[in-house]
This record gives structure tokens, C-alpha cells and sequence, in this order.
């Protein structure tokens, strides 16, 4: 059993994270041991001027903390609830203390498992400008498909204005169903969700399209990673796993 780490840069995405977690270890069924979780809270509020500014690796060294952390705390691997964070993360060559999870690899692994050819992504400004899900997707023969510029700061808006500060408008849902539904015209099979706080606006009862649910996902694959049912992560490198897995390894820190 293998131990998960979370870093949080932001608190309500990560609670959606645990929550589906907790989730997907219950349908393990009964009997089967839950794996153990840690969290770090590593706030990026305020530290996001220095994305803006062009200067990613700041934001990296503060992630590169919590994944410290993490491993001190035991864990083996991490995942993040936070799509934008990934892209601070991919603009460093070093390794993490852990090897991760990442959302891209995890939402194109399961958009060629549904046999969605054309996907649509939603996030934050960020998360939309940086090309990660049409790097791994093209691969696979899949495409991603990106929102009009006007359509990315619109939705931008709408997560850091509203959705992160525990608001959700009618009129903001509105907006969100109303950029899948162009997504599903522009020939998407599906649209990748990349923000947490998102489905407070879109369901998949509601949805134009399915969803492809980072965080769900996310979840799924962290359990999956944990109970041994799929391989460690090895992206962003870290210690070996079977040297994590010594406590010796783990009280030194």
C-alpha cells in the first residue's frame, strides 16, 4: 500500500480531491485497507503575479516545498487538485522530492479509454495557454481543442472572481454550458474540466458534452496508484519507491 500526498495550493479544490478519494477507496468494497493520505497546504494567492510576470519557477519552488514536505510526512507519490499549478511544475527541468501524478496524462489516458477523439478543455487562463493536453493527446492520434481567446478570459473570470471566492451565478453557469455547447459545434466528443470549483457550475446532467473530470480522475488514478493496481508515477523523477518505503528513509527526511 503506498502512501498519497496532496499538494493543495488551493483548499477548496483539494477538499473536492479528498472527498472523491474517500469515494473511490469506499468502492474498493469492504474489507480492503484504505490507503493513507497526506496533505500540504502550500497557498499560491499572491504568488500568481510572478506567473504573470513570466516567472513560473518561482511558483515551482514553492510547490517544490510541499512536495518536500510531503515525503517527510511518508508519502510515496503526489497529485494535485490545482490544473494551473501543473504548468509552474512542467517549466523546471529538476526533480521533485516525489513523483507525481499528472492530470494530462491521467485525462488523456481516459479520453483514448472512452474513445473520445476530440476533446474541448476547461480551466483557468493559465491552464488553457499552456499545451501540455495537446502534447500528450496528439500522440494517441486524439486532439485538444482550445476556447477562442476572448472565451479563456471570460471563463478566467468567472473561476478566479467567482468559483474561488465560493460563488456561483445562474448567469455563470449559463456562460460555462454555453462555451461547451460551442466546443460540442466545433466537433468535441468531450470536454476535459479542469478546475475543481467548475463543477459547481456544470454537471454531467447538465453538460452539452461528457466530462472528462480532472479531479475525479485525478482521484481515481491516486487510489489505483495507492492500492497497487497501477504502476507509481515517475513523472518529475524523485526518490526511488522502495527507498520511500524504508522507514529509516522516511524519519531522515
Amino acid at each position: 500500500m503506498f502512501h498519497i500526498g496532496v499538494v493543495a495550493p488551493r483548499l477548496p479544490g483539494a477538499a473536492e480531491l479528498l472527498r472523491r478519494v474517500d469515494e473511490a477507496g469506499a468502492a474498493l468494497g469492504p474489507g480492503q485497507e484504505q490507503p493513507e493520505l497526506s496533505l500540504v497546504w502550500q497557498p499560491l494567492d499572491g504568488r500568481w503575479d510572478a506567473w504573470q510576470r513570466n516567472d513560473p519557477e518561482t511558483v515551482r519552488t514553492q510547490l517544490a516545498l510541499a512536495c518536500v514536505r510531503l515525503r517527510q510526512a511518508g508519502a510515496h507519490f503526489f497529485v494535485c487538485p490545482d490544473d494551473t499549478a501543473y504548468a509552474p511544475l512542467d517549466a523546471g527541468d529538476a526533480d521533485l522530492a516525489l513523483p507525481g501524478l499528472h492530470v494530462a496524462d491521467v485525462v488523456a489516458a481516459a479520453a483514448q479509454r472512452q474513445g473520445f477523439a476530440r476533446v474541448g478543455v476547461l480551466g483557468t487562463r493559465w491552464t488553457l495557454g499552456w499545451q501540455r493536453y495537446a502534447d500528450e493527446l496528439e500522440p494517441m492520434g486524439l486532439t485538444a481543442v482550445p476556447l477562442p481567446l476572448w472565451d479563456q478570459t471570460t471563463l478566467h473570470s468567472i473561476i478566479f472572481d467567482e468559483l474561488a471566492r465560493g460563488r456561483a451565478s445562474l448567469t455563470s453557469r449559463d456562460t460555462v454550458l454555453s462555451l461547451i455547447e460551442d466546443l460540442r459545434r466545433a466537433g468535441c466528443q468531450a470536454v476535459v474540466v479542469g478546475c475543481p470549483e467548475l463543477g459547481a457550475l456544470v454537471t454531467p446532467a447538465s453538460s452539452p458534452l461528457p466530462l472528462l473530470d480532472a479531479t475525479q480522475l485525478l482521484a481515481d488514478a491516486a487510489v489505483a496508484v495507492a492500492v497497487g493496481e497501477a504502476p507509481l508515477p515517475s513523472w518529475h523523477g524523485g526518490p526511488p519507491a522502495r527507498s520511500l518505503a524504508d522507514p529509516e528513509v522516511r524519519s531522515a527526511g
